[in-house]
């Protein structure tokens, strides 16, 4: 019987970090590429103790351990996360990170881009 294919990172994804512009005539502002590489992107739904209100939760997991990162890299609130998974794309930003057993997990909000 054949091993069935399920990686532990399936999908790939790119933390960028708005550089902060001080240029108010500039156009376009430039974003420092803080992760590029794989990764895992899953989400959880919820309601609420009443029933009334679905709640979609989004996170990344890493695989970078939290001594890993540095001051620079380390991700942010507000950084932008770029997901690709399985054909599309998905755009969000970043919320919250902990670590975890192993790498770095990050809680995340889907933003139509």
């Amino acid at each position: 019987m054949a091993r069935p294919n399920n990686p532990r990172f399936p999908h790939t994804c790119k933390i960028m970090r708005q550089a902060d512009n001080t240029d108010p005539m500039a156009e376009k502002q430039s974003a420092t590429v803080i992760y590029d590489g794989i990764c895992r992107g899953y989400s959880r739904d919820t309601i609420s103790d009443t029933g009334d209100v679905n709640a979609s939760y989004r996170y990344l997991s890493l695989p970078v351990r939290q001594d890993e990162w540095t001051d620079e890299t380390i991700p942010q609130e507000g950084d932008m996360v770029e997901l690709q998974r399985f054909g599309y794309t998905e755009y969000g930003e970043v919320i919250d990170r902990r670590p975890g057993n192993l790498g770095t997990h990050l809680l995340w909000k889907y933003v139509r881009n």
